[in-house]
Protein backbone atom coordinates (compact mmCIF):
# COMPACT_ATOMS: atom_id res chain seq x y z
CA UNK A 1 0.00 0.00 0.00
CA UNK A 2 1.24 3.48 -0.84
CA UNK A 3 1.93 5.93 1.96
CA UNK A 4 -0.25 9.02 2.16
CA UNK A 5 2.69 11.08 0.96
CA UNK A 6 3.26 8.90 -2.09
CA UNK A 7 -0.47 8.95 -2.84
CA UNK A 8 -0.30 12.72 -2.88
CA UNK A 9 2.69 12.59 -5.22
CA UNK A 10 0.96 10.25 -7.62
CA UNK A 11 -2.11 12.49 -7.59
CA UNK A 12 0.00 15.52 -8.44
CA UNK A 13 1.75 13.73 -11.27
CA UNK A 14 -1.61 12.78 -12.77
CA UNK A 15 -2.99 16.29 -12.32
CA UNK A 16 0.00 17.95 -13.94
CA UNK A 17 -0.21 15.56 -16.89
CA UNK A 18 -3.96 16.16 -17.17
CA UNK A 19 -3.49 19.92 -17.10
CA UNK A 20 -0.92 19.81 -19.89
CA UNK A 21 -3.02 17.43 -22.03
CA UNK A 22 -4.04 19.12 -25.25
CA UNK A 23 -1.27 21.71 -24.95
CA UNK A 24 1.60 20.20 -27.04
CA UNK A 25 3.84 23.19 -26.59
CA UNK A 26 3.95 22.56 -22.86
CA UNK A 27 4.72 18.83 -22.84
CA UNK A 28 8.35 19.43 -21.95
CA UNK A 29 7.19 21.50 -18.99
CA UNK A 30 4.93 18.63 -18.03
CA UNK A 31 7.87 16.27 -17.85
CA UNK A 32 9.82 18.76 -15.78
CA UNK A 33 6.86 19.33 -13.46
CA UNK A 34 6.38 15.60 -12.89
CA UNK A 35 10.10 15.15 -12.28
CA UNK A 36 10.11 18.01 -9.78
CA UNK A 37 7.09 16.51 -8.09
CA UNK A 38 8.89 13.28 -7.37
CA UNK A 39 12.29 14.76 -6.62
CA UNK A 40 12.83 14.85 -2.88
CA UNK A 41 9.39 13.27 -2.32
CA UNK A 42 7.72 16.42 -3.66
CA UNK A 43 8.42 18.53 -0.58
CA UNK A 44 7.70 22.19 -1.23
CA UNK A 45 11.01 23.20 0.39
CA UNK A 46 12.79 21.46 -2.47
CA UNK A 47 10.67 22.95 -5.25
CA UNK A 48 12.49 25.53 -7.30
CA UNK A 49 10.79 28.82 -8.09
CA UNK A 50 9.40 28.51 -11.63
CA UNK A 51 10.19 32.09 -12.65
CA UNK A 52 12.87 32.31 -15.34
CA UNK A 53 14.55 35.32 -13.75
CA UNK A 54 16.07 36.10 -10.38
CA UNK A 55 17.44 34.06 -7.48
CA UNK A 56 14.78 32.77 -5.10
CA UNK A 57 14.54 30.88 -1.82
CA UNK A 58 11.45 29.16 -0.32
CA UNK A 59 9.39 30.95 2.30
CA UNK A 60 8.07 28.05 4.45
CA UNK A 61 5.84 30.18 6.72
CA UNK A 62 3.23 30.52 3.96
CA UNK A 63 4.01 27.48 1.82
CA UNK A 64 1.61 24.54 2.16
CA UNK A 65 0.91 21.45 0.04
CA UNK A 66 -2.24 20.70 2.11
CA UNK A 67 -1.32 17.02 2.33
CA UNK A 68 -2.49 16.52 5.92
CA UNK A 69 -5.88 15.71 7.35
CA UNK A 70 -6.61 19.15 8.74
CA UNK A 71 -5.59 22.77 8.32
CA UNK A 72 -2.15 23.57 9.75
CA UNK A 73 -3.15 26.16 12.35
CA UNK A 74 0.47 27.02 13.05
CA UNK A 75 0.32 28.78 9.66
CA UNK A 76 -3.36 29.61 9.10
CA UNK A 77 -6.44 30.97 10.83
CA UNK A 78 -9.53 28.94 9.80
CA UNK A 79 -11.53 32.18 9.84
CA UNK A 80 -10.89 35.91 9.80
CA UNK A 81 -10.18 36.90 13.44
CA UNK A 82 -11.53 40.44 12.93
CA UNK A 83 -14.30 40.05 10.33
CA UNK A 84 -17.43 37.87 10.41
CA UNK A 85 -18.08 37.93 6.66
CA UNK A 86 -19.60 40.01 3.90
CA UNK A 87 -23.29 40.15 4.75
CA UNK A 88 -25.40 38.15 4.49
CA UNK A 89 -22.75 35.41 4.19
CA UNK A 90 -21.10 34.33 7.45
CA UNK A 91 -17.55 32.89 7.57
CA UNK A 92 -18.08 29.44 9.10
CA UNK A 93 -14.85 27.58 10.06
CA UNK A 94 -16.70 24.32 9.38
CA UNK A 95 -16.58 25.28 5.70
CA UNK A 96 -12.77 25.02 5.72
CA UNK A 97 -11.60 21.48 4.91
CA UNK A 98 -8.31 19.77 4.08
CA UNK A 99 -8.91 16.49 2.23
CA UNK A 100 -7.43 14.63 -0.74
CA UNK A 101 -4.30 16.75 -0.56
CA UNK A 102 -6.15 20.04 -1.04
CA UNK A 103 -7.62 22.95 0.85
CA UNK A 104 -11.35 23.31 0.18
CA UNK A 105 -13.47 26.38 0.98
CA UNK A 106 -17.20 25.73 0.85
CA UNK A 107 -20.20 28.01 0.39
CA UNK A 108 -23.57 26.74 1.61
CA UNK A 109 -27.16 27.78 1.98
CA UNK A 110 -27.78 27.59 5.71
CA UNK A 111 -28.63 29.82 8.63
CA UNK A 112 -26.69 29.07 11.79
CA UNK A 113 -28.27 29.72 15.19
CA UNK A 114 -27.49 32.91 17.08
CA UNK A 115 -25.75 34.74 14.25
CA UNK A 116 -25.24 38.51 14.62
CA UNK A 117 -27.74 40.78 12.91
CA UNK A 118 -27.26 40.94 9.16
CA UNK A 119 -25.91 37.39 8.78
CA UNK A 120 -28.34 34.80 7.50
CA UNK A 121 -29.14 32.30 4.76
CA UNK A 122 -25.55 31.69 3.59
CA UNK A 123 -22.24 30.60 5.05
CA UNK A 124 -18.88 30.88 3.32
CA UNK A 125 -15.23 30.47 4.37
CA UNK A 126 -12.01 32.37 5.09
CA UNK A 127 -8.41 31.21 5.59
CA UNK A 128 -5.87 33.82 6.67
CA UNK A 129 -2.09 33.49 6.98
CA UNK A 130 -0.61 34.10 10.42
CA UNK A 131 2.64 35.57 9.03
CA UNK A 132 2.62 38.97 7.36
CA UNK A 133 4.68 39.10 4.19
CA UNK A 134 6.06 41.79 1.90
CA UNK A 135 7.38 41.03 -1.57
CA UNK A 136 7.97 37.62 -3.11
CA UNK A 137 6.52 35.25 -5.68
CA UNK A 138 3.26 33.55 -4.72
CA UNK A 139 1.80 30.65 -6.67
CA UNK A 140 -1.30 28.54 -6.21
CA UNK A 141 -2.93 25.79 -8.23
CA UNK A 142 -6.66 26.17 -7.81
CA UNK A 143 -10.16 25.81 -9.21
CA UNK A 144 -12.83 28.43 -8.49
CA UNK A 145 -16.24 27.41 -7.21
CA UNK A 146 -19.11 27.35 -9.72
CA UNK A 147 -21.32 29.77 -7.84
CA UNK A 148 -22.25 33.41 -7.36
CA UNK A 149 -20.29 33.16 -4.10
CA UNK A 150 -16.76 34.36 -4.85
CA UNK A 151 -13.44 32.55 -4.96
CA UNK A 152 -10.57 34.85 -4.01
CA UNK A 153 -6.81 34.89 -3.43
CA UNK A 154 -5.69 38.18 -1.92
CA UNK A 155 -3.58 40.15 0.57
CA UNK A 156 -4.45 42.92 3.04
CA UNK A 157 -3.64 44.54 6.39
CA UNK A 158 -4.99 47.52 8.32
CA UNK A 159 -3.00 49.80 10.65
CA UNK A 160 -3.61 53.39 11.81
CA UNK A 161 -1.02 54.55 9.27
CA UNK A 162 -1.95 52.49 6.19
CA UNK A 163 -4.62 50.14 4.89
CA UNK A 164 -3.79 48.49 1.59
CA UNK A 165 -4.97 45.44 -0.35
CA UNK A 166 -3.93 43.39 -3.37
CA UNK A 167 -6.52 41.09 -4.96
CA UNK A 168 -4.67 38.55 -7.08
CA UNK A 169 -8.06 37.32 -8.22
CA UNK A 170 -11.75 37.49 -7.37
CA UNK A 171 -13.99 35.19 -9.39
CA UNK A 172 -17.78 34.90 -9.41
CA UNK A 173 -17.92 32.01 -11.85
CA UNK A 174 -21.66 31.34 -12.05
CA UNK A 175 -22.61 34.71 -13.57
CA UNK A 176 -19.17 35.49 -15.08
CA UNK A 177 -17.34 32.21 -15.80
CA UNK A 178 -14.49 33.80 -17.78
CA UNK A 179 -13.91 37.04 -15.82
CA UNK A 180 -10.69 37.09 -13.81
CA UNK A 181 -10.78 40.24 -11.67
CA UNK A 182 -7.52 41.73 -10.33
CA UNK A 183 -7.47 44.80 -8.12
CA UNK A 184 -5.08 46.92 -6.07
CA UNK A 185 -6.63 49.05 -3.33
CA UNK A 186 -5.41 51.87 -1.13
CA UNK A 187 -7.94 52.73 1.56
CA UNK A 188 -5.78 55.21 3.47
CA UNK A 189 -2.19 56.23 4.13
CA UNK A 190 -0.66 58.91 6.33
CA UNK A 191 -1.49 61.51 3.65
CA UNK A 192 -4.36 59.97 1.65
CA UNK A 193 -7.84 60.01 3.11
CA UNK A 194 -10.05 58.37 0.49
CA UNK A 195 -10.23 54.87 -0.96
CA UNK A 196 -8.94 54.46 -4.52
CA UNK A 197 -8.11 51.43 -6.59
CA UNK A 198 -6.87 50.14 -9.94
CA UNK A 199 -9.01 47.32 -11.31
CA UNK A 200 -8.28 45.10 -14.31
CA UNK A 201 -10.16 42.18 -15.90
CA UNK A 202 -8.61 39.34 -17.86
CA UNK A 203 -11.08 37.20 -19.80
CA UNK A 204 -10.05 33.56 -19.68
CA UNK A 205 -10.57 31.38 -22.77
CA UNK A 206 -12.05 28.68 -20.53
CA UNK A 207 -14.53 28.28 -17.67
CA UNK A 208 -12.65 29.21 -14.48
CA UNK A 209 -14.66 26.80 -12.32
CA UNK A 210 -14.18 23.72 -14.49
CA UNK A 211 -10.40 23.37 -14.54
CA UNK A 212 -7.44 23.74 -12.24
CA UNK A 213 -4.95 26.42 -13.29
CA UNK A 214 -1.77 27.87 -11.85
CA UNK A 215 -2.14 31.45 -10.66
CA UNK A 216 0.93 33.49 -9.79
CA UNK A 217 1.71 36.89 -8.36
CA UNK A 218 5.15 38.51 -8.37
CA UNK A 219 5.47 41.40 -5.95
CA UNK A 220 8.68 43.34 -5.48
CA UNK A 221 9.61 46.95 -4.66
CA UNK A 222 9.32 47.96 -8.32
CA UNK A 223 6.68 45.79 -10.02
CA UNK A 224 3.36 43.98 -9.58
CA UNK A 225 3.01 41.09 -12.04
CA UNK A 226 0.01 38.74 -12.31
CA UNK A 227 0.26 35.44 -14.22
CA UNK A 228 -2.01 32.57 -15.24
CA UNK A 229 -0.34 29.30 -16.24
CA UNK A 230 2.91 31.23 -16.58
CA UNK A 231 1.55 33.91 -18.94
CA UNK A 232 1.51 37.53 -17.75
CA UNK A 233 -2.05 38.91 -17.66
CA UNK A 234 -1.28 42.17 -15.84
CA UNK A 235 1.87 44.13 -15.04
CA UNK A 236 2.41 47.60 -13.62
CA UNK A 237 4.84 49.61 -11.49
CA UNK A 238 4.56 49.18 -7.73
CA UNK A 239 3.68 52.74 -6.77
CA UNK A 240 2.19 52.21 -3.30
CA UNK A 241 2.17 48.56 -2.17
CA UNK A 242 5.03 48.30 0.31
CA UNK A 243 3.12 47.31 3.45
CA UNK A 244 3.52 43.79 4.92
CA UNK A 245 0.21 42.03 4.28
CA UNK A 246 -1.66 38.88 5.30
CA UNK A 247 -2.17 36.23 2.61
CA UNK A 248 -5.81 35.13 2.37
CA UNK A 249 -8.15 32.72 0.61
CA UNK A 250 -11.88 33.26 0.95
CA UNK A 251 -15.39 33.09 -0.43
CA UNK A 252 -17.86 35.93 0.05
CA UNK A 253 -21.40 36.87 -0.90
CA UNK A 254 -21.54 39.96 -3.13
CA UNK A 255 -25.22 40.90 -3.59
CA UNK A 256 -24.39 43.96 -5.67
CA UNK A 257 -21.63 42.41 -7.80
CA UNK A 258 -22.15 38.71 -8.56
CA UNK A 259 -25.61 38.51 -6.96
CA UNK A 260 -26.64 36.23 -4.12
CA UNK A 261 -26.09 32.50 -4.77
CA UNK A 262 -29.00 30.67 -6.32
CA UNK A 263 -30.16 27.38 -4.83
CA UNK A 264 -28.78 25.38 -7.75
CA UNK A 265 -25.33 26.93 -7.22
CA UNK A 266 -24.92 25.64 -3.64
CA UNK A 267 -23.17 23.95 -2.05
CA UNK A 268 -20.06 24.95 -3.98
CA UNK A 269 -16.34 24.53 -3.36
CA UNK A 270 -13.22 26.61 -4.08
CA UNK A 271 -10.27 24.15 -4.10
CA UNK A 272 -6.58 25.02 -3.66
CA UNK A 273 -4.05 22.29 -4.44
CA UNK A 274 -1.09 24.17 -2.98
CA UNK A 275 0.30 27.57 -2.07
CA UNK A 276 4.03 28.04 -2.67
CA UNK A 277 5.94 31.17 -1.77
CA UNK A 278 9.48 32.26 -2.54
CA UNK A 279 11.46 35.34 -1.54
CA UNK A 280 13.93 36.91 -3.95
CA UNK A 281 17.56 37.07 -2.82
CA UNK A 282 18.72 39.43 -5.58
CA UNK A 283 16.79 42.04 -7.54
CA UNK A 284 15.60 45.50 -6.46
CA UNK A 285 16.75 46.71 -3.01
CA UNK A 286 14.28 46.24 -0.18
CA UNK A 287 15.30 49.43 1.63
CA UNK A 288 11.97 50.77 2.89
CA UNK A 289 11.00 50.31 6.54
CA UNK A 290 8.45 47.53 6.97
CA UNK A 291 6.35 49.66 9.31
CA UNK A 292 6.18 53.22 10.63
CA UNK A 293 4.02 53.47 13.74
CA UNK A 294 2.81 56.62 15.50
CA UNK A 295 1.99 56.81 19.20
CA UNK A 296 1.18 59.69 21.54
CA UNK A 297 2.39 59.08 25.12
CA UNK A 298 -0.13 60.22 27.72
CA UNK A 299 -2.99 60.54 25.24
CA UNK A 300 -6.31 59.32 26.61
CA UNK A 301 -8.91 61.06 24.45
CA UNK A 302 -10.78 58.95 21.91
CA UNK A 303 -11.77 61.90 19.73
CA UNK A 304 -9.31 63.82 17.55
CA UNK A 305 -6.12 65.48 18.74
CA UNK A 306 -3.78 67.68 16.69
CA UNK A 307 -0.01 67.88 17.15
CA UNK A 308 2.02 70.55 15.36
CA UNK A 309 5.67 69.66 14.66
CA UNK A 310 8.09 72.22 13.13
CA UNK A 311 10.20 70.78 10.30
CA UNK A 312 13.73 71.73 9.31
CA UNK A 313 12.66 72.94 5.85
CA UNK A 314 10.22 75.50 7.28
CA UNK A 315 6.53 75.18 7.87
CA UNK A 316 4.71 72.73 10.11
CA UNK A 317 3.84 69.06 9.94
CA UNK A 318 0.35 68.74 11.39
CA UNK A 319 -0.30 65.29 12.84
CA UNK A 320 -3.89 64.27 13.61
CA UNK A 321 -4.72 61.30 15.83
CA UNK A 322 -8.26 59.94 15.83
CA UNK A 323 -9.82 57.36 18.12
CA UNK A 324 -7.95 55.03 20.41
CA UNK A 325 -5.59 56.38 23.02
CA UNK A 326 -1.78 56.32 23.06
CA UNK A 327 -1.86 54.21 19.89
CA UNK A 328 -4.70 55.76 17.87
CA UNK A 329 -7.12 54.16 15.43
CA UNK A 330 -6.10 56.50 12.61
CA UNK A 331 -3.20 58.88 11.93
CA UNK A 332 -3.04 61.57 9.27
CA UNK A 333 -0.32 64.13 8.48
CA UNK A 334 -0.56 67.40 6.54
CA UNK A 335 2.07 69.97 5.60
CA UNK A 336 1.23 73.59 6.38
CA UNK A 337 3.27 76.16 4.46
CA UNK A 338 1.14 78.51 2.34
CA UNK A 339 4.16 80.27 0.84
CA UNK A 340 5.57 76.99 -0.43
CA UNK A 341 2.35 75.91 -2.14
CA UNK A 342 1.70 79.38 -3.59
CA UNK A 343 5.09 79.34 -5.32
CA UNK A 344 4.45 76.02 -7.10
CA UNK A 345 3.51 75.91 -10.77
CA UNK A 346 3.97 72.25 -11.68
CA UNK A 347 1.07 69.78 -11.72
CA UNK A 348 3.17 67.25 -9.78
CA UNK A 349 5.66 68.01 -7.03
CA UNK A 350 7.55 66.48 -4.11
CA UNK A 351 9.14 67.81 -0.95
CA UNK A 352 11.20 66.12 1.75
CA UNK A 353 10.43 67.16 5.32
CA UNK A 354 12.83 66.45 8.19
CA UNK A 355 11.93 65.74 11.81
CA UNK A 356 14.77 65.64 14.37
CA UNK A 357 14.62 64.63 18.02
CA UNK A 358 16.69 65.99 20.92
CA UNK A 359 19.65 63.87 19.79
CA UNK A 360 19.43 65.17 16.21
CA UNK A 361 18.19 61.76 15.06
CA UNK A 362 14.91 61.36 13.25
CA UNK A 363 13.03 60.66 10.06
CA UNK A 364 12.35 62.19 6.68
CA UNK A 365 8.95 62.30 5.01
CA UNK A 366 9.00 62.63 1.24
CA UNK A 367 5.50 63.75 0.25
CA UNK A 368 4.20 63.83 -3.33
CA UNK A 369 1.38 66.20 -4.32
CA UNK A 370 -0.66 66.32 -7.49
CA UNK A 371 -3.21 68.60 -9.15
CA UNK A 372 -4.26 65.93 -11.62
CA UNK A 373 -4.20 62.44 -10.03
CA UNK A 374 -6.64 61.10 -12.65
CA UNK A 375 -6.64 57.56 -11.30
CA UNK A 376 -8.07 58.79 -7.99
CA UNK A 377 -10.42 61.54 -9.13
CA UNK A 378 -13.64 59.55 -8.89
CA UNK A 379 -12.89 58.49 -5.32
CA UNK A 380 -12.16 62.03 -4.23
CA UNK A 381 -15.29 63.38 -5.85
CA UNK A 382 -17.38 60.81 -4.00
CA UNK A 383 -15.68 61.90 -0.78
CA UNK A 384 -16.30 65.60 -1.47
CA UNK A 385 -12.60 66.42 -1.63
CA UNK A 386 -12.26 67.43 -5.28
CA UNK A 387 -11.41 71.06 -6.16
CA UNK A 388 -14.48 73.23 -5.80
CA UNK A 389 -15.82 71.28 -2.83
CA UNK A 390 -16.42 72.99 0.54
CA UNK A 391 -13.01 71.69 1.68
CA UNK A 392 -10.69 71.92 -1.33
CA UNK A 393 -7.06 70.74 -1.10
CA UNK A 394 -4.24 73.20 -0.43
CA UNK A 395 -4.14 75.54 -3.43
CA UNK A 396 -5.40 72.72 -5.65
CA UNK A 397 -2.82 70.12 -4.54
CA UNK A 398 -3.75 66.69 -3.18
CA UNK A 399 -1.18 64.67 -1.24
CA UNK A 400 -0.99 61.37 -3.15
CA UNK A 401 1.95 59.54 -1.61
CA UNK A 402 4.43 59.54 1.25
CA UNK A 403 7.70 57.72 1.90
CA UNK A 404 8.97 57.74 5.51
CA UNK A 405 12.55 56.73 6.24
CA UNK A 406 15.13 57.21 9.01
CA UNK A 407 17.68 59.93 8.34
CA UNK A 408 20.50 57.35 8.39
CA UNK A 409 20.31 53.92 6.67
CA UNK A 410 19.53 51.10 9.09
CA UNK A 411 20.10 47.32 8.88
CA UNK A 412 17.18 44.99 8.28
CA UNK A 413 15.52 43.56 11.37
CA UNK A 414 16.15 46.51 13.67
CA UNK A 415 13.73 48.83 15.44
CA UNK A 416 14.28 52.55 16.09
CA UNK A 417 12.13 54.80 18.27
CA UNK A 418 12.12 58.60 18.00
CA UNK A 419 10.30 61.09 20.22
CA UNK A 420 9.49 64.56 18.90
CA UNK A 421 8.02 67.50 20.82
CA UNK A 422 5.05 69.34 19.42
CA UNK A 423 4.60 73.10 19.77
CA UNK A 424 2.53 72.61 22.94
CA UNK A 425 5.16 70.31 24.50
CA UNK A 426 3.26 67.06 24.00
CA UNK A 427 5.12 64.04 22.66
CA UNK A 428 4.81 62.30 19.32
CA UNK A 429 6.60 58.95 19.20
CA UNK A 430 7.47 57.33 15.86
CA UNK A 431 8.66 53.73 15.78
CA UNK A 432 10.38 52.54 12.61
CA UNK A 433 10.62 48.79 12.02
CA UNK A 434 13.20 47.80 9.41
Amino acid sequence: MQSAEHKGLSRRARLVTSWISGRPGLRVLACLAVAMTFTGLGKAAGTACPLPHGAWEPFPALTDEFNGERLDESKWFPRNPTWLGRQPGYFNPANVRVTDGMLHLDARKETLPDLPAGYHTYTTAFVKGKTLVRYGYFEIRARAMDSQASSAFWFYDITPEIWSEIDVFEIGARPQPHHYYMNTHLFHTLVETVHWHKSRIWKAPYHLAREFHVYGFEWDPEVLRFTVDGAVVREEPNTHWHQPLALCFDSETFPGWFGLPTDDALPATFSIDYIRVWKRTDGPPDNRPEAVEFAFPGRVARGENTYRLPVAEGGTLVVKARGGAERPDRVQVEYENDGFFAAQQEAEMEKTLTLRDADSQGVSLQIHWSKTEPWKRAGRERAGEAPGSPKPPTLGYHAVGVDVRPLAPKPRGGVDVYTFRAEDGSAVRITVRH
